[in-house]
């Protein structure tokens, strides 16, 4: 089994690989669980993270180079933030490994946080306020790590393929794959075929 490379792009999970991989992952009613911001919904959107609670649904997504945030409460069918702007804190080490966004503005902070296992939570507190019990995410899809990098080119393909990638272009140095709404883009040296670049898109 691979162990994830933290780095802060793009990560592509799935049960074999002792990750966890979008489509396999998600409800199907996902999307419309989370209504868009017609504004943002124009142009291609990156999916940072995606996971659920017992409470919530949780997504976080980068257009235009802003990340953003929605958080849906399972229990009263409305979505408490829907496409606010997310401050983002990576991972500062080792022993601090959680990678985290929080909403810029309101009286309540919606901390989502994920770290390099998976491992996901939600965390709901008053601005400046004392820190407050957090829920366990599952159903988990995270922007990173990148499992592909520096891997050769064929074998990716290869697991991408079981996994029912379909490849959609080729070129000298890269592949793009789809599956469901989702764009792969894999990037790789043309002389060594290893990969040096991932991007997951989701088009929805």
């Amino acid at each position: 089994m691979r162990s994830p490379i933290c780095i802060f792009g793009t990560c592509l999970v799935s049960s074999t690989l002792g990750l966890v991989f979008p489509a396999a992952a998600l409800t199907p009613s996902l999307s419309t669980q989370l209504p868009q911001n017609s504004l943002l919904a124009q142009g291609s959107v990156e999916t940072l993270l995606r996971f659920e609670t017992q409470h919530y649904i949780v997504r976080v997504y980068e257009q235009q180079g802003l990340t953003f945030l929605n958080v849906y409460n399972k229990e009263t069918g409305f979505t408490d933030q829907n496409g606010v702007l997310a401050n983002v804190t990576p991972s500062q080490s080792e022993e601090d490994p959680w990678h985290t966004y929080v909403n810029r503005e309101g009286d309540l902070q919606y901390i989502a946080r994920v770290n390099p296992t998976g491992l996901t939570e939600l965390e709901i507190r008053l601005s400046g306020g004392p820190p407050a019990q957090a829920e366990a995410g599952y159903n988990v899809t995270y922007g990173f790590p990148q499992i592909y990098l520096g891997e050769g080119i064929d074998d990716a393909l290869a697991d991408l393929d079981e996994l029912d990638w379909v490849v959609d272009s080729t070129g000298v140095d890269g592949v793009e794959l789809t599956r469901d709404q989702w764009t792969l883009a894999l990037k790789f040296d043309p002389e060594t075929r290893l990969v040096t670049y991932a991007r997951l898109i989701d088009r929805i």
